[in-house]
């Protein structure tokens, strides 16, 4: 590598933000141990509809999957993600984005990939998508190793009253290389629209066209319910959008054997089902997995009629 390059390199988000975790290894122990239990979690693989995703046992995600989102509790505890709030150990990476939105880009301690970020806004505001979908864009052009994530505040997010987005490593979840392998997200389990582009701005078009005709045909408050993923592979910018209609599977409040402790976001959906309890770890199986996204997703003829509209010329 020569000298420019190696300068170009090193100024660059994705070596930054290697440095950052590094450096978080090294001092804070809560994240070290917790990334060095990542190499005990058992994880096996299950079909879903022919198509294989991933089912892992990992006791150091009950906090988000048994997180209480009532607004009151809510309002009541302390937000994990406020500057004054972050453990001591805890470092934080600026970064601005051409939107002039301000954010800190951080080791998540409680991690599910191999390299895993939390990107909260640098200022308390609500989780809403409207107005960010660029700076989403913005981060997965940069962070060429990482994939970009979004959980709605009724859609998974544990932390649903402070804007984040996250980030992982890329080859972790298999929409990511499904879609980079050439396969169409019609063939995928989980009903989703994808959207790709050498040109952002037109990914961005493309998404907000669809806020609209969610908006319209399923009435929600404030936002549509959804879960987003984001990357860049050699000149395209890819987002993957999974409309949803319920936050939480009925087996989330059942009591006795048919309880499944599993509250389903981005990760879940993009084909790594993540159980902190062993028990769920052992039985759940492709069939379980498939009624879950049946009751939280919109369905599949809702979701084409929606294609089919956002397709006509407007």
């Amino acid at each position: 590598m020569d000298m420019q390059n190696l300068v170009e390199n090193r100024m660059s988000l994705n070596y930054k933000v290697e440095q950052l975790l590094n450096r978080q290894m090294k001092g804070w122990y809560l994240a070290a141990e917790n990334y060095r239990a990542l190499e005990l979690v058992e994880s096996r693989r299950v079909l879903v509809k022919e198509v294989p995703f991933e089912v892992q046992y990992n006791p150091a995600r009950i906090h988000s999957s048994s997180a209480n989102i009532n607004p009151q509790v809510i309002q009541e505890r302390p937000c994990f993600l406020c500057r004054h709030h972050l453990p001591v150990e805890q470092e934080a990476l600026p970064y601005v984005a051409r939107s002039g939105n301000e954010y800190l880009i951080l080791c998540n301690p409680y991690p599910i990939f191999p390299q895993h970020l939390t990107i909260p806004d640098a200022n308390h505001t609500e989780q809403l998508i409207t107005g960010r979908i660029e700076d989403m864009l913005g981060l997965a052009e940069q962070l060429t190793d990482y994939v970009l994530l979004y959980n709605g505040p009724q859609s998974g997010a544990s932390i649903p009253n402070h804007f984040h987005f996250q980030a992982g490593s890329k080859g972790f979840l298999p929409i990511q290389t499904f879609v980079d392998g050439g396969c169409s997200v019609a063939r995928y389990p989980v009903p989703a629209f994808l959207f790709t582009s050498e040109a952002p701005a037109s990914v961005a078009a493309s998404f907000y066209r669809l806020i609209t005709v969610l908006q319209k045909e399923i009435p929600q408050e404030s936002e549509p319910m959804l879960n987003l993923l984001c990357w860049k592979s050699g000149a395209c910018f890819y987002l993957v959008v999974y409309p949803r209609k319920r936050h939480r599977p009925y087996q989330f409040f059942v009591e006795g054997d048919a309880h499944i402790l599993i509250s389903p976001g981005v990760v879940d959906l993009g084909g790594v089902f993540i159980t902190p309890l062993e028990k769920d770890f052992i039985k759940l199986t492709g069939s379980d997995i498939q009624d879950i996204i049946s009751q939280i997703s919109v369905d599949p003829n809702t979701c084409s009629q929606i294609s089919n509209i956002i397709s006509e010329p407007s």
